[in-house]
């Protein structure tokens, strides 16, 4: 783990907007029928977001089995400790899109706020499934799209390469086309997991990485998409 982030091991809860998904997963292209898969989106607002405007989206993530009190009651926590890492590796980010620290910690308590209120909602229709990776409760190809955000590669430390095929591959199962963000370890280094990973799915799967004309921390401006 980063020293100048320090989460004691676990992935925070630090949900992200449907406006930033659709500017790191560059979405843009995805047809409005499309059934998409958010894994291990936390406290994200997209599935919220792009449900109410028509889209059909699941989350799944082991953090669901926890209440909306929960969520709130780790938020503070995990907020000053961004805050201060920000703070510190301030010039390891590019600040165009967010402005500053405190904006970013603004928007994701925006954010969080968003997905509780969709989270306790009694429409949300089993938009929300505890699961837990690489084993996902869904049929081989339920979904056209799947989507990883701030999980796989940015965790390299904690999950090795053959963890993380395990995982793709689970993702591949489930979904037709894959993408993941970001491709940077915790440190904002190049995963060394990658290449490696590349080239083993390359054997089987579409291997593409995607120039993105969005990025925060420097350097990061790709995605990976895999599809069948």
């Amino acid at each position: 783990m980063s020293d100048d982030f320090d989460f004691g091991g676990g992935v925070p809860p630090w949900g992200r907007s449907a406006a930033e998904y659709e500017a790191f997963f560059a979405l843009s292209d995805v047809p409005p029928s499309a059934r998409i898969l958010d894994c291990g989106g936390g406290p994200s607002s997209f599935a919220a977001e792009w449900s109410r405007n028509g889209r059909y989206v699941v989350a799944a993530d082991p953090m669901y089995r926890f209440s909306a009190r929960d969520f709130l009651a780790d938020f503070d926590l995990t907020a000053a400790q961004m805050l201060a890492g920000m703070q510190k590796a301030r010039d390891r980010f590019e600040w165009d899109y967010y402005g500053s620290p405190e904006d970013v910690v603004q928007r994701r308590r925006a954010v969080l706020t968003a997905f509780i209120a969709d989270f306790q909602s009694a429409t949300r229709s089993g938009r929300y499934v505890s699961a837990c990776l690489p084993e996902l409760p869904f049929l081989s190809k339920s979904f056209d799209l799947v989507l990883c955000s701030h999980l796989l590669f940015l965790y390299s430390a904690e999950f090795d390469a053959e963890t993380h095929i395990s995982f793709l591959r689970e993702l591949l199962r489930v979904g037709r086309e894959v993408r993941v963000f970001p491709l940077l370890d915790m440190d904002g280094n190049p995963s060394a997991h990658l290449e490696d990973i590349i080239q083993t799915l390359r054997a089987s799967t579409r291997v593409e990485l995607v120039p993105l004309s969005f990025e925060f921390r420097s350097g990061d401006s790709k995605m990976l998409r895999l599809a069948h």
